[in-house]
């Protein structure tokens, strides 16, 4: 007779787990109380439909992972992701004159929540990519606890990261 967690064990071995590749972009940056860390990925599908533009008209998923660091001082956890921020990216290629600019959704995937969109970039070669960090603000967003007892610091001011990075092309699903 077979054990039952030698079956679990095989059924686990024995499953596909897809995997989209991503590109990691420099080294992650800081901000007060923040690590960012920067990749792109193929292009992604979203629910709901209409969040980003269309993976058919994009040619990359860039993402901003965003983790509280242990000197966070609004209450988050190290390595925490961190809700409710105005995250928006502006790409500039070697070259060019036009920057691509957007800003972020929050989202969640498989290897955990993020910020992200799909970008139509201007072809292969050189980028820079700035990340323009803002707290979160509004009745809408996340209240922050301000009494003696229980308060946080306040929110960082505006927070600007920056990454250079290469882009070749990525395979995409049904080509290279």
């Amino acid at each position: 007779m077979r054990s039952p967690s030698l079956l679990c064990l095989a059924l686990l071995l024995s499953t596909s787990v897809a995997v989209a590749k991503e590109y990691p972009i420099g080294e992650p940056q800081h901000c007060p109380g923040l690590e960012i860390g920067a990749v792109y990925l193929q292009p992604i599908e979203m629910a709901p439909a209409g969040m980003m533009r269309a993976t058919a008209d994009s040619d990359v998923h860039l993402e901003a992972d965003v983790r509280a660091t242990a000197d966070n001082a609004q209450g988050f956890q190290e390595g925490s992701f961190v809700p409710y921020l105005n995250l928006s990216f502006t790409l500039k290629k070697t070259g060019s004159d036009t920057p691509i600019s957007g800003d972020f959704h929050a989202m969640v995937a498989n290897d955990g929540p993020h910020y992200g969109d799909n970008v139509k970039l201007q072809g292969p070669g050189k980028y820079t990519l700035t990340f323009s960090v803002l707290p979160p603000t509004g009745h809408h967003s996340l209240g922050r606890h301000t009494d003696k007892e229980t308060g946080v610091a306040p929110w960082f001011e505006r927070c600007e990261v920056h990454y250079e990075f290469v882009y070749a092309g990525i395979g995409k699903k049904g080509g290279y």
